[in-house]
């Protein structure tokens, strides 16, 4: 997942000193945080680690307003089109349940259904 993200958003991960990869979401885009000088004010904080467990965090005027822990993840998918631009996180344990990071058109989070599309179910 993170070869995904870095290949994807042209970015560089860098590990921090717990060992995970931690990506910072505005509505500007997706951003290492190692490498990010400064932080906006309300952001979306994403940690993966090597064992493929998510950490998101929220923050809005610098409070954390939401926060999910280690959450196992199955897969990861690109929503990126003229309407939207979001990651998709399908739980592991809940493969009918996703997280979604979403940074166009506004900052958001979602919890939901996820639903996998079939072109040969119909």
């Amino acid at each position: 997942m993170i070869c995904f993200l870095e290949n994807t958003f042209q970015i560089k991960l860098e590990k921090n000193e717990k060992g995970e990869y931690p990506v910072i979401v505005t509505e500007n885009g997706i951003f290492s945080e190692m490498n990010l000088k400064n932080k906006p004010s309300t952001f979306v904080k994403f940690v993966i680690n090597e064992y493929e467990e998510l950490t998101i965090d929220w923050y809005i005027d610098n409070e954390n307003r939401f926060s999910v822990k280690s959450l196992q993840i199955h897969q990861m998918i690109l929503i990126n089109d003229d309407d939207e631009s979001s990651i998709q996180f399908v739980l592991e344990r809940w493969q009918s349940r996703m997280f979604k990071i979403q940074w166009n058109p506004k900052l958001h989070i979602e919890f939901g259904l996820y639903y996998e599309i079939c072109d040969d179910c119909d």
